[in-house]
This record gives structure tokens, sequence and C-alpha cells, in this order.
């Protein structure tokens, strides 16, 4: 049974997608349903999990799905789906993706979690995180996420939202001192689209959607592409509220006719700290329905229930004044009580100083190694301290503070002051700082050093991922690394990957080799085509094929190619081209089938530039086809070094009528020994429809 209510929440959202792999945000308003994901990518992935997650939500959550289902339950079997294919495959396969989704359609308000994604709340000035706060386990797949466990662990959490209330869904849990940063900041927004703003500001390895639950008129959304990079609109939640418990009425008419809770009663309105508890609040709380009645409130409804029937209740009672302290006490020279309060006080000082000396630090001795701007009140100043890696022990004018790195609102005296990082074994940095009064200064140093990487077989490319991004293909160097202790892994197609641990240190450069192992063995393709009619299908023969742009024979065909991703073109007169890319697995035996038809679909189409350079990257564009229908069609931009492993990015609409789209290349693709880079588009449709490109080679310059 639906529940009324009388005030309509509308929801506003912004999202921010992050540049590395393995991390996505999402927010899709048409379909009622917010996304953020991270996953571990193995060497038999030709797209990034979470972009697979995502467009399976958005088939299952469609309006188009065919399905009367609630969302809820379409939402639940698409994950517990995609925990079963990831069960499926086999161990060096396998992969593991952490989600969270928040449904907001036909008022649910829903989060459904699988793993350690958090969802935050930021409500009156107070951040609280929903749902389960799972173990950490850097080196692993995180507690609970999707192909980790043998049975899949879904946590719902309902949604209760209230207008003012800030959502922000991230892929990557929140440090405390980020916590405390996005807080003060989120306290201080100005209007909606500055508390959004803010709630999606991060660093770019993490992916953020934020929104706001909100009543009145809707605030205009941003029209610039950089701010806004996909559609979005307000959408209406109905928040699903309890029915009034049945206890609550019933006690009512007797408080207010007792009087046993009169306002006259000298109880100021509470404010600040933390909120007496209501009736409504106790009535939300199931453990405290069998808590026992106030013993207080009982007694007095009884008492002015007695009056009431001996017709009493306005009658004036007094209570009798004490009698004066000279009846009991005898009175005494006023230097005799000047002695007695001094000799009270010198005991009371003497044995503070004797505790003192027992015990130091607990009267009066400050805690070792603290000193506190001596500043008045409000002229002070304020140091919020971050560091690359965490955890630094840090001295301010030679003093060492309690905290270590993240350490905010720290105060301080107006003026120059010396900051020093220590990170141990890892290294040292010093900073200096000018604080104004009132003012606050945030310090972010970084201890870097260098790693370089190549493969033990010269002559063949390795994929470089640093803790889980990919970084590059061997040999290449990375300059700027942050010190401590990072876990390397090294693939490529068809390869088994290898991890290894490298311990970084500032001020050095560390060599890393990775195993090429044995070359993988080739996989077999078979193409064959059809022609489709009214009254049935044909198998075509003689029809030319091309594998990589090179023309290999006629249909059917075997053929035999390396590992890794390979495009496939086939020609019939009188139709357009269909063209596939398809990832070939080592050993293996793959199909690709080439339909003919009335219903032939044109393949994209590229014209690549002559050449794309490192240092000043022009966005590479492509348009669909002339007769595309599907205004929902999305598309990826897929790059590789030659002999490496394909990466995927999100390409952008250029405007809403348009059907150009519009990417940049990562760089971490463009920077190789080879100076080319190998892309191929693809598209994706309504139902599950594909669209590709050949395989282009393009120069790279620097």
């Amino acid at each position: 049974m639906k529940t009324a209510v009388s005030t309509q929440v509308l929801i506003q959202g912004l999202v921010r997608s992050p540049d590395r792999e393995g991390a996505l945000a999402h927010l899709d308003l048409d379909r009622g349903f917010a996304f953020v994901g991270r996953g571990a990518m193995s060497f038999a992935d030709v797209i990034d999990p979470t972009i697979w997650v995502r467009e399976k939500l958005s088939l299952s959550l469609g309006g188009d799905a065919g399905s009367h289902e609630p969302q809820l339950k379409r939402a639940i079997a698409t994950l517990r789906a995609v925990h079963g294919e990831l069960m499926s495959r086999p161990d060096r396969e396998r992969t593991w993706i952490a989600v969270l989704v928040v449904l907001f359609r036909d008022g649910e308000g829903m989060a459904l979690t699988a793993g350690d994604c958090p969802c935050y709340r930021f409500r009156a000035g107070v951040f609280s995180r929903l749902g389960r706060v799972t173990s950490e386990n850097p080196a692993g797949a995180p507690e609970g996420s999707l192909g980790s466990e043998a049975q899949v662990k879904l946590e719902m959490v309902p949604l209760n939202a209230q207008p003012g209330d800030c959502y922000i869904l991230s892929t990557h849990p929140l440090r405390e001192g980020e916590l405390s940063l996005l807080a003060r900041d989120l306290a201080s927004a100005r209007d909606v689209m500055s508390l959004l703003r803010t709630a999606c500001s991060g660093t770019p390895e993490s992916g953020r959607v934020a929104f706001a639950a909100l009543t009145g008129e809707r605030e205009p959304m941003p029209r610039s592409v950089s701010d806004e990079p996909e559609e979005m609109g307000p959408l209406e939640l109905e928040p699903i509220e309890p029915p009034p418990s049945p206890r609550m009425e019933s006690r009512a008419p007797s408080l207010e006719s007792s009087g046993a809770l009169p306002e006259a009663a000298g109880e100021e309105p509470f404010a600040g700290g933390v909120a007496p508890e209501t009736e409504s609040a106790r009535d939300e709380d199931p453990m405290q329905d069998s808590s026992p009645p106030d013993v207080e409130t009982a007694a007095a409804v009884a008492v002015s229930q007695e009056w009431e029937e001996r017709g009493e209740a306005t009658r004036d009672v007094a209570i009798p004044p004490p009698p004066s302290m000279g009846a009991f006490v005898e009175r005494r020279p006023w230097y005799e009580w000047i002695a007695l309060w001094g000799g009270g006080a010198l005991a009371i000082i003497a044995l503070a100083l004797l505790i003192r000396a027992i015990m130091p630090g607990i009267i009066g001795t400050p805690r070792p190694g603290v000193r506190e701007a001596a500043s008045p009140l409000g002229t002070g100043g304020n140091l919020d301290l971050f560091s690359d890696p965490p955890g630094a022990a840090v001295k301010i004018d030679g003093v060492r503070i309690p905290s270590r790195t993240p350490a905010t609102d720290v105060a301080v005296a107006p003026g120059t002051h010396h900051i020093e990082m220590d990170w141990g074994v890892y290294g040292l940095r010093r900073d200096t700082v000018d604080v104004a009064v009132g003012g606050r200064v945030s310090l972010r140093p970084r201890l870097l050093g260098s790693v370089g990487f190549r493969s033990s077989d010269p002559g063949r490319v390795l994929d470089v991922y640093l803790d889980g991004g990919y970084v590059g293909s061997t040999p290449v160097t990375l300059d700027s690394m942050v010190v401590g202790r990072h876990l390397v892994r090294f693939g490529g197609p068809g390869l088994n990957s290898s991890a290894q641990e490298v311990e970084v240190l500032q001020g050095t450069r560390v060599e890393l080799i990775g195993n090429a192992g044995a070359l993988p063995e080739p996989g077999r393709v078979t193409v064959r085509s059809a022609l489709l009619s009214d009254t049935g299908f044909e198998s075509g023969r003689g029809d030319p094929i091309w594998v990589d742009g090179e023309m290999r024979g006629v249909t059917p065909l075997t053929v035999e190619v390396k590992p890794g991703a390979h495009s496939f073109r086939v020609l019939r007169r009188g139709f357009p081209p269909q063209i596939s890319v398809l990832e070939v697995k080592p050993g293996g035996d793959q199909f690709v089938s080439a339909e003919f038809g009335s219903r032939s679909e044109d393949p994209l189409r590229f014209s690549p530039p002559s050449a794309i350079s490192i240092s000043d990257p022009l966005p590479v564009t492509i348009g669909l086809p002339e007769g595309e229908w599907d205004q929902s069609m999305a598309l990826w931009v897929y790059a590789a070094p030659p002999g490496g492993s394909f990466q995927a990015r999100r390409m952008t609409r250029i405007d809403a009528s348009s059907k150009m789209f519009a990417a940049l290349l990562p760089t971490e693709v463009l920077r190789n020994s080879a100076r080319q880079v190998r892309v191929y588009f693809k598209g994706v449709g309504a139902a599950g429809r594909e669209l590709y490109s050949e395989i282009y080679t393009i120069p790279v310059k620097n």
C-alpha cells in the first residue's frame, strides 16, 4: 500500500567519471538509477568490467525491458546474473566487481550494494555511511563483491530521503581526513549546484555520483559539456514513510488531558549536542518498544487525576520556608572563616602537587611534544595537512603533533611556520607556510621516486598495471611514483599475468623486469556468412573476408591468428559490409557469423588523422551511420600499443541532436616505443545491438 506524503522530493544529480581504468561512476535519470563500481580486469576481458555491469543494468532497468517486475527485483536479478557469469569463468579469467546501485524511481529509494563502494549521506551538517563497512583487503577482492565468493552477498538499505539531504556514491571509500574536509565544504555551500559540485570533487583515481533531495522548484542544471558530460535532468522521488504507530495515537490524548508535559515547567528548547529522544524516534526503533513507561510521567498523570476527582485541581499548595541558618549553626568570627577557607585551599593545592609529582601528565603537565599557539580566540589560523603517501609524522616549528597525516584543523598562531613531514625510511620533506589571521592553509606534499618497467624478451610487449590501474606497455618509465610498496602486474594478450611487489624510495630509480613467458598458441577463428530472408536463411559461400585489413580468403574460412583483438570484415554485393571485432583466445576455436538481409546495418566508419601528438593530443571523433535510429546508442573507443591490450574509454556525444562523438585517447597508451597506436570503435544500443569499426593504426608524435 502506497503511503501518502505531503512533500515531493526532487532529485538533482551530478556525475563525475574517473580517468583510470577499473572504476566507473554513472547517473541515469531516465531509468532512475545511479551506479558506481570498481573491479579488476582480467586478461580475457575486452572492456572494463564496470562498463559491462553498467550496460546490463541499463538494459534491465530501461522502460522497454519487457518486464512488469519492480525495479528493485530486476536490479537484484541482474547483479545475481553477473555474479553467476563471473563464477562460471575459469580461475585464471575470473575477476571481481564491487558495485553500488541506488534506485530512486516509483518511490523505492533503495541502495543495493555488493562490495565496499560506499554511500554517504550528508544531513544537517553530519556525515553518515549507509550499509555495512567491509574489512580492508588491499591485496584482493573486497568482501562481498561480485565474483569474489561462491554465494553472492547483496545488501539492501532503504533511503529515507528528506529535503536537504545530499547523497554521495563513491567508487572508493573515503578516508577520515577527506570526509572532514568534505563535510566542511558541503556545510559552506551556497546553493544546490555548489553543493553537488563540492560533493563530486576529488582525486582522478575515484569516481563519484552526487544527488540532492529538494523541495519546490528545481534549480537549472549546467549546460557546459565540460561541467556536465552526460545529459541529466531532475527526477521525482516519493519517499515511503512508515504509518503512524498506534501506541502514539493512544497516548497523545492522555498526555494532553493530564498536563504531564506542561510547557511552563521551565524546560528550555534543546539547542546543540545530541537531540533528546522523541516519541517518533522511539517508534522507529523496535528495540525501544519493550522499555517501561516513564515513572515520573505516570505519577504525574495519577496525581492529576486524583486532584480532579476531589475537585481541588486549582488549590494553591505552598511549601513552608526552611528555617534560617542561625537556628542551627553557631556564628563564627570572620577571621575564623578566612582561616578555614584558606587552609582548605592550601590542602587542595598540596594534594594536586603530590599527584603531579607521582603521576605526571594528569594535572597541569601538557602532553609531551605538543605546543599550542598562544593566541587570543579568533586571531589564529588553521592548517590542513595531507600527504601522499599518508601516515607521515608531523612537526610544526620543531614540535611534533600527536596526529599523523592527514591532519585537519590544526590550530596555529598567525605568521610563518616550518612544517616537517617524516615518512621514516622513505624520506623527509620540509615546507614553510604563512598563515594569516583567521586563515586556512592546506599542504599536500608528495614523496616521489622512479621505476622503470621492461620485458624479459625485448621483442615482446607486456602490459603494465600498477595497483590495479593500467600505466603503459614495456618499456616504460614512471618518474612520479609515490614512495612505498606497490603491486605491479605484467600481462598481455594471451598471457598469464604475473604480479610482483616493488618498494619505491625517494630520489631513487628501481628497474623491474616482467617475465614474458612462452609464446601463446594461436587461436582458430571460423568465419561464416548467411543470407537472411522472410522464409529463412541460407549459408553463404564465396564472400570475401578481410582480417585486420588484409584479405585472407572467402567464406567459409578458418584462419589462425595471434591472441588478442582482431577485426573481421565480410563483403557481399548489394549489402553493407559486416564488421566484427573479436578477442581471440590462445589455443581456442571461435566463430564469426556475418548475416546479410533487409535489416543489415552500416558499420561505424572512421577517418583517422595523419598523426596524434602526445604533448598536445586532440580528441578523436566519429559519427553514427546516417540511418541509425537509436538515440540511446553509446560509443566507446578502444586503444592499444602494437602488441598490447586494448584499453576502453567512453566517448561523449558532442550535443544532444548530433550523431558525432568525441574522446581523448589515454596518454598511457600513446606513450610506447613503437610510436603507434591501434584504435577501434564500438557502439552499444538498445536490446544489446552492437556496431563495430575496423582496427586502425595511427602514428604518434611528440
